[in-house]
Parts: C-alpha cells; sequence; structure tokens
C-alpha cells in the first residue's frame, strides 16, 4: 500500500469516525509510525486534516469543498502579503531616486562633451583652453610638421602660457623635429621654458589642461574625401584623467630633446629607433600608408626605410629582414 492509498484510507476512516485513535491503525491494520506520520502529512498538505484539540487524535477531516476554499483563503492572503511587500519596495524604490539621482545627475552634468568643427572653431578653442591654463598643459603631436606659419603662431600662444607660470611638457614625432623650422621651433620652445621630447611613434594628437579639459580629434574624413576638420573637448577630472594617462606613458618611453635628436641622420648607417619602430611594425603587418602615417612621413619614404633595412641586412624579403633584425635584438628592449 502506498501513501497516497493510506492517506485515504484514514481519511475514509476519519469521516465515518471522528474519535478514531493512531493505535486503531498501527496495531490492528499494521501501519508503522511512519507509514502513520506520511499519511497525516499527506491530509493536512492537502487541507483535508486540520489539527484540533477536541478530538484525541489532535486532527479534525475536513470536506474537500472546504479544505479547497481554506487553501484558497491561504493563497489570497499570501498574494495580498506579497502585493503589500511590493508596493512598499516600490515606495522605498521611489524614495532612493527621489534622494538620489539628484546626485547622479550632477556627476553626469560634471562630464561633458562638444564637437568643434571648422579650422577657425578648433583654433579658437586651443586659444580659450591655453587662457584658462593654471597649472600645465601636455600635449602629443603626431604627424607631419606643420606649415612654419602655424608653428609660429603655436610658439606665441605657447610662449604666453609659459610666461604665466603654467607648465608645459610637449611630445612630437622625431621625424617632424628632424625638419628644419620644426627644429628651430622645438629648441626655441625648450629654451622659453617647455619640456619637450620625442618619440618614433604616437598614439594620438592630444591636449590636456589641468586635470579637467581634453582635445583630441574627431575622426578625419577619408583621404580624397571631403569634410572639416573637427575637434572633440572634453571635460570632466574622470574622463580625462584617462587622456593623462595615455600622455603620461608616452612620455615616459619618449627621448628628451637633444642636438642629435632634432637632426637627420647621417654619415655612416647604424639602426636608428626608427628603424627599429619601423621592425614592429612590419611584425605586426601594418601597410606602408599605416607606417607612414604613424610615423609621420610619406609612403615613399617608407618604402626607402624598409628598401634601406633589407639592403643593410642583406635580405632578400620584408619578411627576411624582421627576422633578421630580431636576431640582432633589435627589438630587445
Amino acid at each position: 500500500m502506498d501513501a497516497r492509498t493510506r492517506a485515504q484510507e484514514l481519511y475514509r476512516l476519519a469521516l465515518d469516525d471522528a474519535s478514531w485513535l493512531p493505535e486503531t491503525l498501527t496495531e490492528s491494520r499494521g501501519w508503522s509510525a511512519t507509514e502513520l506520520a506520511e499519511a497525516l502529512r499527506l491530509l493536512g498538505r492537502l487541507g483535508l486534516f486540520v489539527p484540533s484539540s477536541d478530538n484525541r487524535n489532535g486532527w479534525a477531516a475536513l470536506s474537500p469543498d472546504t479544505a479547497l476554499r481554506n487553501l484558497l483563503l491561504d493563497e489570497e492572503q499570501h498574494a495580498d502579503a506579497l502585493l503589500a511587500a511590493v508596493r512598499q519596495t516600490r515606495s522605498a524604490l521611489a524614495q532612493v531616486v527621489a534622494d538620489f539621482q539628484p546626485v547622479h545627475a550632477r556627476e553626469l552634468s560634471s562630464v561633458q562633451m562638444e564637437v568643434v568643427t571648422g579650422v577657425a572653431n578648433v583654433s579658437a578653442t586651443l586659444a580659450d583652453a591655453s587662457r584658462r591654463a593654471e597649472e600645465e598643459v601636455l600635449s602629443l603631436h603626431p604627424g607631419r610638421a606643420l606649415p612654419a606659419e602655424m608653428v609660429e603662431a603655436g610658439l606665441q600662444r605657447d610662449r604666453h602660457v609659459l610666461g604665466r607660470g603654467i607648465r608645459m611638457r610637449t611630445v612630437h614625432l622625431g621625424s617632424a623635429a628632424a625638419v628644419p623650422h620644426m627644429t628651430a621651433y622645438l629648441r626655441r620652445l625648450n629654451g622659453a621654458g617647455a619640456q619637450v621630447r620625442t618619440a618614433h611613434t604616437l598614439p594620438l594628437r592630444l591636449i590636456v589642461v589641468d586635470r579637467s579639459l581634453a582635445i583630441v580629434p574627431a575622426a578625419r574624413p577619408a583621404e580624397g574625401e571631403a569634410g572639416e576638420i573637427a575637434a572633440v573637448v572634453l571635460r570632466g577630472e574622470t574622463l580625462v584623467g584617462v587622456f593623462r594617462g595615455i600622455f603620461e606613458h608616452c612620455w615616459s618611453s619618449a627621448a628628451v630633446l637633444t642636438e642629435s635628436a632634432t637632426e637627420s641622420p647621417e654619415g655612416d648607417w647604424h639602426p636608428t629607433g626608427r628603424h627599429r619602430e619601423l621592425v614592429r611594425m612590419l611584425a605586426g603587418g601594418l601597410t606602408d600608408e599605416a607606417m607612414a602615417r604613424k610615423l609621420g612621413v610619406s609612403e615613399r619614404t617608407v618604402r626607402r626605410l624598409v628598401s634601406e633595412l633589407t639592403e643593410r641586412l642583406g635580405a632578400a624579403s620584408r619578411f627576411q629582414a624582421g627576422v633578421c633584425a630580431v636576431r640582432l635584438g633589435w627589438l630587445d628592449d
């Protein structure tokens, strides 16, 4: 006999004799105490048996209709309690929004982004940023050398900033620094009190003013496509801090400006930092166009440098030149 059958037999017995005793089942019918407990538990779960002090056995049998109504009533009470808890939680969440949303909104408002389009507007933005500087101006300058007239105008602005006691650190591409008018500009800037370094590659053009403003270029139109120069102006210490970190990484690996740093290598050939950087980019599978952009030189210059590498290393291909350079330890730094 399974538990369900025993429960049915016990229920039938209770309907016939409300004063039934457990001994009736354990002694006369041979049920174990465990089997009786299982039957009572099943009937109680179905609501057919409820505790009662009026009967010696401690239980009262209810009709299926009554048991069903009681079960539904219990579920309704549980649902009411759940709805009350939901309303209480909703009220608490509304209070949280009312109390803390203004704080969050103020935090979001501290981070601002503005896109400035057009050469004149970008220049005005740079001039305004220089005037607002209070502690330090940081800058990265990838790409080819700017025209002499733009460099001269920039020098006047930089001198004005330095004259106000503002610290200035700047990193330029070594290839651009070797251009005569850029060489003169960087030396004059260094003489005015700025700290100048050069690097073989730089990740992006960047200007950071103090700890609250950064200016980076917006996406440029592809070569041959129409479009104006644009810059993104970012405000807010958290976001600007990311760009300060980029600058510091570039600064730590850049070379201090020296006389030789702004001159093109002449005389006996030897592997320069530019050659080593070229080997890294070749190993990375970059195209001539991409390498030229990173080094701030023309594609023709890149091809000349690659040809120079392969010839000096006695290699028959770019790949073989890269292998030879690795064996010579050029990338061991």
